[in-house]
């Protein structure tokens, strides 16, 4: 396993698109940067109701930069690299099972994902602050980054089982897109046919959890549920996709 990890870890070191879909991120933080700059020279008023700042931006960068979906294509590149070019069947002919080969790749996407999410929030905390200042001093941005961390990782891991079971990029990239869409619609459906006063399945699903999470202001029982969700998605789409990669032939 320790030889199996540390040729995924070359091969994501060699990979363009980690550089490719961080200098994407990066990009779109950079246009709604200057434009929330250029509003609020336009409107002062507008500056102080927003509260822009370092750490606003910084918490608000998941948002910005359309992370959930770029990560998504990543991690269905990565998944489907050795799928694609066919070069899956020489690893197992070195007798790494398909479980082993499953949760390295998964690792390394993990781990990809992880330095996409430190970069994105440097560059906003950075750029953010040049232009409007730190801002806030209060830690409890702290809570709300590293609930965005976990959840991340649970979008990481649901986009690794979909492209895992497809094995094919265009495949797997519309999937990873529309999959949780279609969740969201069934459930906001339930929802709706329900009616029930105090719960929200819509607001179960993994998918809502970082537009809530993209401020500093969310209620600290949302916290809780989005990481308490996250934490539990995690390891039942890591599962749920290393049995569905499994059970599909070569």
């Amino acid at each position: 396993m320790k030889h199996l990890l540390h040729l995924e870890f070359r091969k994501l070191r060699k990979q363009r698109k980690l550089i490719v879909c961080t200098s994407i991120m990066i990009g779109l933080l950079f246009l709604s940067a200057l434009t929330t700059k250029a509003l609020t020279n336009l409107s002062p008023e507008l500056s102080s109701q927003a509260g822009a700042s370092g750490i606003t931006s910084m918490t608000g960068a998941v948002s910005s930069s359309s992370f959930v979906l770029i990560t998504g294509i990543f991690v269905a590149l990565a998944a489907c690299e050795d799928y694609e070019q066919q070069t899956i069947k020489n690893i197992y002919a070195r007798g790494y099972t398909r479980t082993q080969t499953y949760y390295a790749k998964l690792i390394a996407a993990a781990a990809g994902v992880t330095a996409m999410f430190l970069a994105v929030l440097a560059f906003s905390f950075t750029l953010g602050t040049l232009l409007f200042g730190a801002g806030i001093r209060d830690v409890r941005f702290l809570a709300v980054i590293g609930t965005q961390y976990i959840a991340a990782m649970a979008d990481t891991t649901l986009a690794f089982a979909i492209a895992a079971f497809l094995r094919r990029n265009g495949s797997s990239i519309a999937a990873i897109i529309v999959a949780p869409m279609i969740v969201n619609m069934v459930l906001s459906l339930a929802d709706s046919l329900l009616r029930l006063e105090d719960l929200s399945l819509t607001r179960l699903w993994v998918s809502s959890f970082m537009s809530d999470l993209s401020s500093v202001g969310v209620s600290g029982e949302r916290l809780l549920v989005c990481l308490a969700g996250s934490l539990l998605y995690i390891p039942v789409f890591a599962i749920g996709g290393q049995y569905l990669n499994k059970s599909i032939k070569l």
